[in-house]
C-alpha cells in the first residue's frame, strides 16, 4: 500500500510541474503582449507627432508642391523618420499635403515567442486656408490689378509724383488723422486694430511721403541680422503685412491680404517710391475659405 501511495505522490508532483510550466508560458505571453504593446503605443505616437509636424513644415511651402516636399522630408529626418518611408501626396488645388509613413519597431518579449518586429503607422494632413482679419497693416498695398503674386518679385507699394498717379498709395485707416507722425508710426509699427476682407478704407490726399518713408527706413534699419526676401528670420522687421485692395475711385476695398518684404525706398520728397517683394508666408489667424484673392495663408492639420 505504502508504495503505491508514493508513487502517486511522485506522479501528482510532475503534473504540477507539467502545469506551472505551461502557467509559467501563458504569463510569459501576456507579458510580451503587454509590454510590447506599450512601446508600440509610445512609438506610434512619437510616429504621429513628427508626421504631424512634417506635414505643417511642408504646409507652409504650399502652394509649391516641390518647397513643400523638401521641407516636409527635412522635417522628417530631424525627428529621426526614415525620408525613405513616406509617402507625400498633395490635392489637386496645392493647397493641402498628406503625408503618410511606416516605422519598424523592435520587440522586447515577444522575440521569445517568434516576433522580432512591428510595424506602425501613421498619417498627417495639413492644409493652408487664406486668412480674413488681420491686424499690424501697414498703410499701403497692393492693388488687385497686380495679381496674381509671385514669390520675390519686386512691387511698388508707394508711388512718386513722377509716376503720374494722383493718388500716391497710402491708406486712411480709421482713427488715424493726416498727422505726418501718425504714418511714421503706422509705416513702423503697422495698424493696431483688425481690418477684415471687404472693409472700405479711405485714400490719404496729398503727400505723406516723409513720415511714410521714415517710417519705412526705421523698419529697414531695425534689421540686424542681414535678412533678405528669400532668407529671413521670422521676427524680422522688415516683413510686413499690407492689403491686397480693389481701387474704386474715392476708396479702396480690401479683397485680400499679403506678406510683403521691404526691399528698399528710392527717390526723395514727393517722387520717393517703397518697393517690397511678395513673400510666401503664413500666419495664425482667422480664416475664410470663400476668400478668393489673399496671398496670406494659415496653416492647420485637418485631420
Amino acid at each position: 500500500m505504502l508504495p503505491l501511495i508514493k508513487r502517486l505522490v511522485k506522479d501528482e508532483r510532475g503534473t504540477v510541474i507539467v502545469v506551472i510550466a505551461v502557467i509559467f508560458t501563458i504569463l510569459l505571453g501576456f507579458v510580451a503582449l503587454s509590454v510590447d504593446t506599450g512601446i508600440l503605443f509610445v512609438q506610434h505616437s512619437r510616429l504621429g507627432r513628427a508626421m504631424d509636424a512634417a506635414a505643417l513644415a511642408g504646409a507652409q511651402e504650399l502652394p509649391d508642391r516641390d518647397k513643400a516636399r523638401q521641407a516636409a522630408l527635412d522635417y522628417a529626418g530631424k525627428n529621426n523618420i526614415d525620408p525613405g518611408t513616406l509617402n507625400i501626396s498633395f490635392s489637386v488645388d496645392n493647397k493641402q499635403i498628406i503625408l503618410s509613413g511606416t516605422k519598424n519597431v523592435d520587440l522586447v518579449f515577444a522575440k521569445f515567442l517568434g516576433f522580432e518586429t512591428s510595424d506602425v503607422n501613421a498619417r498627417a494632413v495639413a492644409v493652408i486656408k487664406p486668412i480674413s482679419i488681420v491686424k499690424g497693416l501697414m498703410p499701403v498695398g497692393i492693388g488687385d490689378d497686380q495679381l496674381p503674386l509671385t514669390e520675390g518679385q519686386d512691387y511698388m507699394l508707394k508711388g512718386g509724383a513722377h509716376d503720374g498717379a494722383p493718388w500716391r498709395g497710402i491708406l486712411k485707416y480709421p482713427g488715424y488723422g493726416d498727422g505726418g507722425a501718425d504714418y511714421r508710426e503706422l509705416a513702423c509699427h503697422g495698424y493696431n486694430q483688425n481690418i477684415k476682407v471687404g472693409d472700405t478704407e479711405g485714400k490719404v490726399s496729398g503727400d505723406k511721403s516723409g513720415p511714410t518713408m521714415q517710417g519705412v527706413t526705421d523698419r529697414i534699419e531695425a534689421c540686424t541680422d542681414g535678412c533678405t526676401w528669400n532668407h529671413y528670420t521670422e521676427e524680422c522687421p522688415r516683413v510686413a503685412l499690407v492689403p491686397i485692395y480693389h481701387d474704386t475711385g474715392e476708396s479702396v476695398t480690401v479683397v485680400g491680404f499679403a506678406s510683403v518684404f521691404i526691399d528698399r525706398v528710392d527717390g526723395q520728397g514727393s517722387n520717393s517710391r517703397l518697393w517690397a517683394r511678395y513673400i510666401n508666408h503664413t500666419i495664425s489667424g482667422e480664416t475664410d475659405d470663400s476668400v478668393p484673392d489673399s496671398y496670406l495663408n494659415s496653416v492647420r492639420l485637418s485631420e
